[in-house]
């Protein structure tokens, strides 16, 4: 076959087009399984915001792994400081014990831990946070925002100050603050 007959410039069309398909392919593909994660965490939250909904699908959060999304306020916390150190983590790892994070939820979280994670991560939970408390009677969203600043205070308070005084940086107080205000 010459380089210029037509068999071969029809079998490089073929290939390109057959390329393009997959990709094509793929990509509807993966947005019908981010739509379909995001239905099954609305589903499994009871929230209704389909993009707070979208941007966890987004970031690889489904409902099995939304108990180690619910612990990324202490996450963010303790990066807040600029590391992670054996303190802060220990009180994360005793706050998933108390979760009964399930295999892929604690590998999650220990990635979240050793490396920072992007603060669209953050960002997400805030979201959601949102739509969750305004979903909840009052006494409800006040017990959540207390259990949840309470947590973050402790991250802050492991690894700080002397005997607890100063313990929290400017870095992580304005965390827990904005903590508060996704749940206020």
């Amino acid at each position: 076959m010459s380089s210029n007959s037509p068999q071969k410039w029809f079998n490089l069309e073929e290939q390109f087009y057959k390329s393009l398909d997959n990709q094509l392919l793929e990509q509807l593909r993966q947005r019908e399984e981010l739509e379909q994660t995001s239905e099954s965490i609305m589903q499994a939250t009871g929230i209704s915001d389909k993009d707070v909904a979208a941007k966890m699908a987004a970031l690889k959060i489904a409902p099995g792994t939304l108990a180690a999304f619910s612990l990324v306020p202490l996450v963010s916390v303790a990066w807040a400081s600029g590391d992670v150190d054996a303190d802060e983590k220990f009180v994360i790892d005793q706050a998933a014990k108390a979760a009964g994070l399930d295999e892929t939820s604690q590998k999650m979280l220990a990635g979240w831990q050793s490396t920072r994670p992007g603060s669209d991560l953050f960002e997400a939970w805030c979201a959601y946070a949102k739509s969750l408390a305004a979903s909840l009677n009052e006494a409800e969203r006040v017990s959540l925002q207390d259990h949840c600043v309470a947590q973050a205070t402790a991250v802050a308070k492991a690894s700080g100050g002397l005997l607890g005084i100063g313990a929290a940086s400017p870095g992580e107080k304005a965390t827990i603050e904005k903590i508060k205000a996704a749940l206020a």
